[in-house]
């Protein structure tokens, strides 16, 4: 349970029996009835307390076990301090359940006074209702705020209050939350990491790097012993040391030698930054960023996380938008991996989660409406030749193929379709991957490889580009009997448009993590959309 444990312990040494016999036990129910009632207002009820977190919950749990009280095994109270505890290591607050009023609430039931006794029993109840929601839902609820959100909530077999009773009566409340747990190996990791960051908060974090000279390699220069101790703070360590005099009497620490150039392009590589050893301003600004926003960031990942990483198959394709790479998930862990070119900011990849049912080699591309309206009709106003060029042909509202010339390209609605003809040039490369949805985004090749020699990775028009889509293309076919390299190869060489069906659909999730872990390495990303600022004031209401 870690360092956090002091946050939420509940001096358990003391948890004499509350409920001593039968006669006061009666009497408690009689306070819960009083309390709860078939319609309680809760808001006059409980002193100094606006309202239940869990106003239908909680008077629901109690008015199936007869208004009795819940809590009243020692064990349990154990298990709910427990629970508590190991949320707080997944991201969430003390806080968020209130643990201070739960603990002076538990301090007060031990006068015998069986008001309070009753109190702490509901406020217990309160508390356990709002973990159980929080892991299985989240918090936060992410069509609050964001229209753009796709995924459907997790779907719940059995009433929540019937199951509460059951498991408190039975196998007990941990047996709940770990039947509840997330059984996720990158949620397991950001647990860890999450871990890792507090513990470096609580050992005052790392000092900013003076970011009044660029430091390049062979430098010698003071900042670059900060920047020792900052990197060293996080855990890059370098093979050797550095501390002491060299030649003349030139003190090591502050010459940026190789070994510290490794460290420092491995930084730059795992924040999303060009890996070249050179600090500027935008090293400089991810290294004297605070650790509390590296917490914040892993907190984030875990809460999206609860969002969407319950109901994963055995294998999947995983596209994190912010981080721009494509994952092929098997139960095993990461199978393959690939860098990605995703929308930008003003034309963002949308969240959602669908199936891959088919590969389309060779592909025509049908532009869009809005690239049209935005992008295509002034350069072929500028430039009549801009369609043959580029292997466009024009169709009319009929789907029928129309000469250029025979279109008023002046006007505001052409009421004409752009398609782009197979071949090298065409915008989706020679190869797509489609799972058809409302947003005409897919996987696909580009016909411009150069993207990925730029750090930036924010750039297509809302499609998600890959790197090495033929690699994928074989791991989505692989076993299969009729599919190989050389017949891949051959349907590219005939030009011609050619869909492959998957053996089996296969799930796909877009999603938006700005930080993860890969290869038992954390990551940090930007937040190109800028979503994540809203989320943690939610998540911290």
């Amino acid at each position: 349970m870690g360092h956090v444990k002091s946050l939420v312990a509940i001096s358990l040494t003391a948890l004499v029996t509350i409920f001593p016999n039968p006669s006061v036990a009666n009497e408690i129910s009689e306070q819960f009835a009083s309390l709860l009632g078939a319609k309680l207002d809760v808001s006059s009820t409980l002193p100094d307390r606006k309202s239940l977190d869990a106003e239908i919950l909680v008077p629901r749990f109690y008015e199936e076990r007869g208004f009795t009280p819940a809590w009243t095994r020692d064990e349990l109270a154990d298990e709910l301090l427990e629970e508590l505890d190991g949320a707080i290591e997944q991201g969430f607050r003390p806080e968020d359940f209130d643990i201070a009023e739960l603990q002076a609430a538990f301090k007060a039931a031990q006068t015998g006074d069986v008001s309070n006794q009753a109190l702490f029993d509901i406020l217990a109840t309160d508390a356990a209702v709002k973990l159980v929601h929080h892991l299985v839902f989240g918090k936060v609820d992410p069509n609050a705020l964001d229209d753009d959100w796709n995924f459907s909530k997790p779907v719940i077999q059995q009433d929540p209050a019937v199951a509460l009773n059951q498991f408190l009566q039975g196998e007990g409340f941990s047996a709940l939350i770990e039947r509840i747990d997330i059984d996720n190996a990158q949620y397991t990791m950001l647990v860890e990491a999450l871990s890792k960051y507090r513990a470096i908060a609580l050992q005052g974090g790392w000092t900013n790097v003076p970011d009044e000279t660029v430091l390049k390699p062979e430098i010698v220069d003071p900042a670059v012993a900060k920047l020792r101790e900052r990197l060293a703070a996080e855990g890059f360590v370098e093979t050797s040391g550095s501390s002491e005099d060299g030649e003349n009497g030139i003190n090591t620490a502050w010459v940026y030698d190789d070994n510290l150039v490794k460290l420092v392009k491995s930084f730059q590589s795992r924040h999303g930054l060009e890996a070249d050893g050179v600090i500027g301003g935008k090293t400089f600004a991810s290294l004297n960023k605070p650790v509390e926003d590296r917490i914040n960031k892993l907190r984030l990942s875990l809460e999206r996380g609860r969002w969407l990483m319950r109901e994963v198959d055995d294998e999947f394709v995983l596209v994190n938008i912010a981080g721009a790479r494509t994952y092929l998930v098997t139960s095993d862990g990461t199978l393959w991996t690939t860098r990605s070119i995703t929308g930008s900011a003003y034309r963002k990849t949308p969240v959602f989660r669908d199936e891959i049912k088919y590969m389309e080699f060779n592909p025509t591309w049908t532009v869009p409406a809005s690239i049209f309206r935005k992008d295509k009709l002034s350069r072929i106003r500028k430039d009549p030749a801009y369609l043959t060029r580029n292997n466009y042909v024009v169709r009319n509202k009929d789907g029928q193929t129309i000469p250029a010339n025979a279109v008023n390209w002046g006007a505001k609605n052409p009421g004409v379709t752009l398609v782009q003809q197979p071949g090298p040039d065409n915008a989706l490369g020679l190869v797509k991957f489609m799972f058809p949805n409302k947003y005409a985004v897919y996987l696909h090749d580009t016909n411009d490889k150069t993207l990925f020699d730029r750090n930036e990775s924010n750039l297509s028009s809302g499609c998600v580009r890959l790197e090495y889509p033929f690699e994928f293309a074989s791991l989505l076919m692989e076993g299969e009997p009729d599919w190989s390299r050389q017949k891949m190869q051959s349907i590219l060489d005939s030009g011609k448009t050619t869909r492959v069906d998957l053996p089996e659909p296969m799930p796909v999730l877009l999603t938006y993590w700005t930080a993860w872990v890969e290869d038992g390495v954390v990551h940090f990303r930007e937040d190109p959309y800028e979503r994540d600022a809203r989320i943690l004031a939610a998540l911290d209401r």
